[in-house]
């Protein structure tokens, strides 16, 4: 995971108080894969190779892909900021966002607390939200992370 943000941008690793403190703050366990990628770079903006992820269900954008752009820090501007853009947009309360603005959004999805795994959600496609569960893991999530074509 270390070659997922851009050289120009990749930012200095997250320490365990910054994790720890997003958890207490969100009352929640992160995925120790996510912690893993935190602790080599407290979030960034991802390589050009790497920033799409691939769908067979139909997105606004009306693209193929999710352009997965940047990968939010544990920080008050990043991991701490999804229940303000939850409320913002309507979305499901159970999530944790760390991609995406506005009208579409990655996050993990924390149904199952134990094991939360990782959606894509529309909040502006009706109340369905176009949610859909798109990897079991961050890791997986990564690994089917590909160039934009």
């Amino acid at each position: 995971m270390i070659h997922l943000f851009t050289h120009e941008d990749k930012r200095m690793p997250a320490t365990e108080q910054d994790i720890l403190q997003v958890e207490e703050k969100l009352n929640l366990k992160l995925p120790e894969d996510f912690k893993q990628l935190l602790r080599i770079a407290n979030g960034g903006v991802v390589q050009a190779e790497k920033r799409g992820f691939p769908v067979d269900f139909p997105i606004e954008s009306g693209d193929p892909y999710i352009d997965v752009e940047e990968i939010m820090g544990a920080n008050e501007e990043g991991l701490l900021m999804s229940d303000y853009f939850i409320q913002e947009w309507g979305l499901p309360e159970q999530l944790v966002l760390f991609a995406g603005s506005g009208h579409a959004w990655v996050g993990f999805n924390y149904e199952n607390p134990e094991t939360p795994n990782v959606v894509y959600v529309e909040p502006d496609d009706g109340n369905g939200h176009n949610f859909h569960v798109i990897a079991h893991t961050f890791t997986e999530f990564v690994e089917k992370l590909t160039p934009i074509q």
